[in-house]
C-alpha cells in the first residue's frame, strides 16, 4: 500500500456504503427496486434480483476497500477497486442508455431522491472511475503507506467522498434560481 491507495479506498468505501445503506429500509427499498423498473433496462421479473444484487455488490466493495484501508490489506484493495470499476461501469452505462431515450427518472442512487438522472451524474462516476483506476494502480504497484500519510489521506478520501454522496446537491447550489413554475433547475 502506498500513500494513495488509503485515501481512494476511504473514498469509495464510504460513497458505496452509504449508497447500499440508504437503499435499505421498506420504503427506500421499494423505491429504488421501482427506480430499475422506471429506468425501463431490466424485465420486471428481474428488478427485485437485480437491486439486491447491487445493494450486495456496494457492501462487499465498500467492506473489501475498508479493509484495504484500515488493514492494508493489497488483495482486498485489488478486489475492492476491481470491483467498483466494474460496478462504475456497469451504473455509468445504464445512465447514458437512459439518458440516450430520453428517461431522466431519479435513480435513487443514494437513497430517496427527487433529481432526475442527467450527464452530471454520468461526470461523478467518471470521477470515481478515475479514483478506483488510480486506487487499483497504486494497490497493485504495494509499497507501504507512512502511518501519518495514510491517516492523512484516509481523511481526505473520507471528506472528498461524503462530497460525493451529496453530488446532487452541490451541483443544485450551481442551477441558476428560477422563477415559479418555470420548472427549469432551482430548488427540488
Amino acid at each position: 500500500m502506498n500513500q494513495v491507495t488509503p485515501g481512494c479506498a476511504v473514498l469509495l468505501s464510504v460513497v458505496f456504503g452509504v449508497s447500499a445503506a440508504n437503499k435499505l429500509g421498506g420504503a427506500r427499498w421499494r423505491a429504488f427496486v421501482a427506480s430499475t423498473g422506471l429506468l425501463r433496462l431490466l424485465p420486471p421479473s428481474s428488478r427485485t434480483w437485480a437491486a439486491g444484487a447491487v445493494v450486495v455488490a456496494e457492501s462487499a466493495i465498500a467492506t473489501a476497500l475498508a479493509g484495504a484501508a484500515v488493514l492494508g490489506d493489497p488483495v482486498s484493495g485489488i478486489a475492492g477497486f476491481a470491483g467498483a470499476a466494474a460496478l462504475l461501469v456497469v451504473f455509468t452505462a445504464a445512465i447514458v442508455i437512459s439518458l440516450r431515450r430520453g428517461d431522466r427518472t431519479p435513480c435513487h442512487c443514494f437513497g430517496a431522491s427527487a433529481v432526475q438522472l442527467g450527464w452530471p451524474h454520468v461526470m461523478r462516476n467518471f470521477v470515481l472511475l478515475i479514483v478506483a483506476g488510480a486506487g487499483l494502480t497504486a494497490a497493485a504497484a504495494g509499497g507501504a503507506a507512512q502511518p501519518a500519510v495514510a491517516l492523512v489521506s484516509g481523511v481526505a478520501g473520507g471528506a472528498f467522498g461524503l462530497l460525493l454522496v451529496r453530488f446532487d446537491d452541490l451541483v443544485d447550489l450551481f442551477r441558476p434560481a428560477t422563477r415559479a413554475g418555470d420548472g427549469v433547475g432551482g430548488s427540488r
